[in-house]
């Protein structure tokens, strides 16, 4: 059975052109949609595919009828292909159900294999110079080295907050934090090992078998106050905001045991001191009274969640679980 596939970009454009032709071709039903080829939803296209059976061919006016990407065309193609199903374009006189279709499909396929190839590899010398021009690579820093020092003068001066530093200079607090080293937690004065922790409890981890470190909300809106801001601008610093974890004393047991919090900047506590790994950028922030002795010595209820989810203390640092 010959099955017709027509479409066209947008509502204006005209499909009575490949309707005509299809059906002098002799195809038996033509699927008809109007919406851009880039789109990879297109629903009457995949109603074609799927309707499509062993010894059927899927027929087009155009080979870019079917997909404007060439990397798209031939994942098409070679999909039909391995469900016995032939394809065919009138305008280029492609039909793979014949010896010498499928030998120029074949040669379509190790070209877009080449170009993969080449791309992959022009990438990789691209990144290689760059490293040897010392280019930093990846994303830029939050914070420039004059904002840096701005933030340390600023914090110099007590009646500045560190929110209000934060919203001075256009990032988060978490970002303060970050980039300015005055301001992270030291280990437990003449810690050098992970400090024991009971086994007795089966949902919290222990130096042996340690947590793994909760992920992030994947949504927009703070999952604590549920505020989701309007603008792109404050969208970014409010998505920045809720990657940070915070640690709060559990109200139930605030001496021995914490509680995970996302916070975004209206919610956040007016209290905050960071812990953050002495080998990447990996942190926590204690909050409220967990903050007020953090600058001198990490709290006990802290070290026991730091110590399951793999924190060890070396010398006057804490080390993340991705590097102990």
């Amino acid at each position: 059975m010959l099955l017709g596939y027509a479409g066209v970009s947008t509502r204006e454009q005209n499909l009575h052109r490949q309707l005509d032709a299809l059906t002098a071709a002799g195809c038996d039903r033509i699927w008809q949609e109007k919406l851009s080829g880039k789109n990879a939803d297109r629903p009457e296209l995949q109603d074609c595919l799927a309707f499509a059976r062993p010894n059927d061919v899927v027929t087009v006016t155009e080979l870019w009828r079917l997909g404007r990407n060439f990397q798209d065309l031939i994942q098409i193609v070679s999909g039909l292909h391995q469900r016995e199903i032939g394809f065919k374009s009138l305008h280029e006189a492609l039909d793979t159900t014949t010896p010498g279709g499928r030998m120029i499909f074949h040669v379509f396929a190790a070209l877009g294999e080449f170009i993969r190839e080449m791309i992959v590899q022009g990438t990789r010398e691209g990144l290689d110079a760059a490293n040897a021009r010392g280019t930093r690579l990846g994303r830029p820093p939050a914070m420039t080295p004059e904002q840096v020092q701005h933030a340390r003068d600023l914090l110099g001066n007590p009646d500045n907050t560190v929110s209000s530093i934060a919203r001075l200079l256009g990032v988060s607090r978490a970002t303060i934090y970050k980039y300015v080293p005055a301001l992270r937690s030291p280990a437990v004065p003449g810690a050098s090992a992970p400090l024991e922790l009971s086994t007795a409890a089966d949902d919290r981890g222990t130096a042996d078998r340690p947590l793994p470190m909760p992920r992030p909300p994947r949504e927009d809106a703070c999952p604590t106050c549920g505020y989701r801001p309007s603008s792109k601008h404050e969208l970014k610093l409010h998505r920045e905001s809720l990657e940070t974890l915070w640690l709060l004393p559990d109200p139930d047991q605030s001496a021995t045991a914490v509680v995970e919090r996302w916070h975004c900047e209206r919610c956040q506590p007016h209290q905050a001191h960071i812990i953050m790994c002495g080998l990447c950028s990996s942190m926590v922030v204690l909050g409220n009274e967990l903050a007020v002795g953090g600058l001198t010595q990490t709290p006990r209820a802290a070290v026991r969640w730091l110590v399951g989810h793999g924190w060890t203390q070396a010398n006057t640092q804490w080390i993340c679980g991705d590097h102990s």
